[in-house]
């Protein structure tokens, strides 16, 4: 299964180190897709959105279990995931989702590129 990450799971970040230790991505780069991106300094978030919008990801290919655990980990902040076509690389992936709009104290992120 092919799962985009955006956050606290890209390479060098604290949650790839727990989750996805030596993984290498897939695919690095920025897609325009229909979410929106906000941050409260501590993390991002993803938001479904009408206008498409330029966001850094890195695709990982994991396996059952591994998305198993990536889940756990995200389920709790209430996201989940949603499948989403990726026209720059050719590919479905499956990305994870907030509902809109964001939580108090998130802000809108422009830049697409959470670090």
């Amino acid at each position: 299964m092919l799962v985009a990450v955006y956050g606290t799971l890209k390479t060098g970040e604290e949650n790839y180190a727990q989750f996805l230790p030596g993984m290498t991505p897939s695919f690095r780069g920025f897609v325009e897709i229909p979410y929106r991106m906000y941050e409260n300094r501590a993390y991002p978030m993803l938001v479904p959105s009408e206008a498409r919008n330029r966001i850094f990801v890195e695709v990982f290919d994991v396996d059952e279990g591994k998305a198993g655990e990536l889940d756990a980990l995200e389920e709790p902040y209430e996201y989940w995931r949603e499948t989403v076509h990726l026209q720059e690389w050719g590919k479905d992936v499956e990305i994870y989702v907030h509902a809109a709009p964001p939580p108090e104290g998130f802000e809108p992120l422009a830049s697409g590129e959470w670090s």
